[in-house]
């Protein structure tokens, strides 16, 4: 029992770890420039809408043609992914602490950007499953009992 008990635990940890999390609020740092490119700004929200595919939801600052809001939809595999803005198709790299994406715009460097998740996202699932494991764990030792 106590053998089943470690790598069930083990197993848990691992995924905890491995898990890729996309959805959640970031903020967008300054890199992208805005005299030049539109960039989303402010907070952008990331929602799951299916399996890797996202909405995405974003204030806009720059060169923007008098839209102030960004609505689209983020392609994800795993780690990375791609997003039409504008007529530019970006690609998306998720860290690997799933904290932080970073934007590439394949066409204009100047339009690059990076978003970080919100402090009140940050751990929310890793905390779920970690709470979840502490459950399990208890159960575990009360029917050892």
């Amino acid at each position: 029992m106590q053998g089943t008990l470690v790598f069930v635990l083990l197993v848990s940890i691992i995924s905890v770890v491995q898990s890729q999390t996309w959805e959640g609020n970031y903020t967008t740092d300054s890199s992208c420039d805005t005299t030049s490119c539109c960039c989303l700004s402010g907070k952008v929200i990331v929602a799951s809408g299916a399996p890797n595919a996202y909405a995405v939801v974003s204030g806009v600052n720059g060169v923007c043609g008098g839209q102030t809001i960004f609505t689209g939809i983020a392609y994800t595999n795993g780690y990375s992914g791609w997003m039409v803005v504008g007529s530019t198709n970006d690609t998306l790299t998720l860290s690997s602490d799933s904290q932080t994406v970073t934007v590439v715009n394949p066409i204009n460097s100047a339009c690059n950007g990076r978003g970080t998740k919100s402090a009140a996202m940050k751990e929310h699932g890793n905390m779920s499953m970690l709470f979840g494991i502490l459950i399990l764990l208890t159960m575990a030792w009360n029917y050892r009992k």
